[in-house]
C-alpha cells in the first residue's frame, strides 16, 4: 500500500505481505496519537507533530524501508510493546526548531503508515553523519 506524507512531497510503500507478517490490515486505524515508547532521564521523551520533525531521506542507492525492520516495528505497534523514541537532533545553521532524524527511519515512516499524528522524540546533540 502506497502512503503520503502529510506534510512533504514524500510518498512511500509498504507491501500489503509485510502487514500480513506482522498480524495487521494495511487499513486498519491504529489507536492513539503515537507508538508505545520508553523514556530515559537522561535523553526525555516527548511527542512533537510529525510536520516538527524534517522527513528522514536515504542517500541514493541506499535501499528505504528493510522488510525484517518493517515487519518487526508494525508488530511491536500491533502487539503494543515499547518502542525506543525517534532520536532527532537539531543541525547547526539550519533552522534551529527543525529537528532532523538522526536515528528512527523506519519508526518515522511506520508512524505514517499507521496513522499516528505524533511522533515520540528524543533530543540528542547534534552529530554529523557524514564525517564518518
Amino acid at each position: 500500500m502506497r502512503y503520503q506524507h502529510p506534510t512533504e512531497n514524500i510518498e512511500f510503500e509498504i507491501p500489503d505481505a509485510w502487514w500480513v507478517a506482522a498480524g495487521a490490515a494495511p487499513h486498519v486505524a491504529f489507536e492513539g496519537a503515537a507508538f508505545i515508547t520508553t523514556s530515559d532521564p537522561k535523553w526525555p521523551t516527548v511527542l512533537v507533530p510529525i510536520g516538527g520533525v524534517v522527513a528522514p531521506r536515504r542517500d541514493p542507492g541506499v535501499v528505504g524501508l528493510h522488510e525484517d525492520r518493517m515487519t518487526s516495528l508494525l508488530r511491536a505497534f500491533v502487539d503494543k510493546i515499547p518502542v525506543p523514541p525517534i532520536e532527532v537532533h537539531r543541525v547547526p545553521g539550519q533552522n534551529e526548531n527543525r529537528l532532523s532524524v538522526r536515528d528512527g527511519f523506519h519508526r518515522y515512516f511506520g508512524s505514517i503508515a499507521v496513522g499516528f499524528p505524533m511522533l515520540p522524540i528524543s533530543v540528542r546533540p547534534y552529530f554529523d553523519m557524514s564525517a564518518l
